[in-house]
């Protein structure tokens, strides 16, 4: 029989790193180049630097700036008590009632709980309405859906497709 002491040293609370790039602009601007690199002729003179090659750094560094602006939101799951509370709260959508009724009444509470779930960088509930202004739906959508699931899923064994192939492959040399 296992003791209890025990047990308690190997619980802990999920955490997962979400990786958001923020640099949202930037997108356009790609767009646009590859547009042209698209439409680029190749060098006339041997001498001279292909259009296409400059075009294609140009992407290269824009990708670089998208890269550099991409942040980590270290997330960490709620107590088991502290969730259930929380989750009580939620709100229901009401029988009639309009997206826009319904999403001013639901967002507050997912912005408390990107709060409460976000550890580094550490937001208020105000500061995730500022970033929430600045960052495109699917973003928030992807903040808000891993903060939920973190506290509302199942900590399992995930499986590592690309490890697993990697062992086997290690192991047949």
């Amino acid at each position: 029989m296992s003791d209890f002491d025990e047990i308690k040293k190997r619980a802990s609370l999920p955490t997962k790193i979400l990786p958001l790039c923020l640099a949202g602009e930037v997108m356009e601007e790609i767009d646009d180049l590859e547009r042209q690199l698209a439409e680029a002729k190749p060098s006339e003179n041997l001498e001279e630097r292909s259009p296409k090659l400059v075009i294609a750094e140009q992407i290269a560094e824009a990708q670089e700036r998208m890269r550099e602006a991409t942040v980590d939101f270290h997330l960490r799951a709620m107590g088991a008590r502290t969730w259930s509370a929380f989750y009580a709260g939620q709100p229901e959508r009401r029988d009639g009632e309009s997206g826009t009724e319904w999403d001013e009444r639901i967002y507050p509470w997912y912005a408390e709980l990107v709060s409460r779930s976000c550890t580094d960088p550490v937001m208020s509930v105000e500061q995730v309405a500022e970033l929430v202004d600045l960052i495109n739906g699917r973003s928030w959508a992807e903040l808000t859906n891993t903060c939920f699931l973190l506290n509302a899923g199942k900590v399992d064994i995930p499986n590592s497709d690309a490890a697993s192939a990697l062992i086997r492959s290690s192991e047949q040399t």
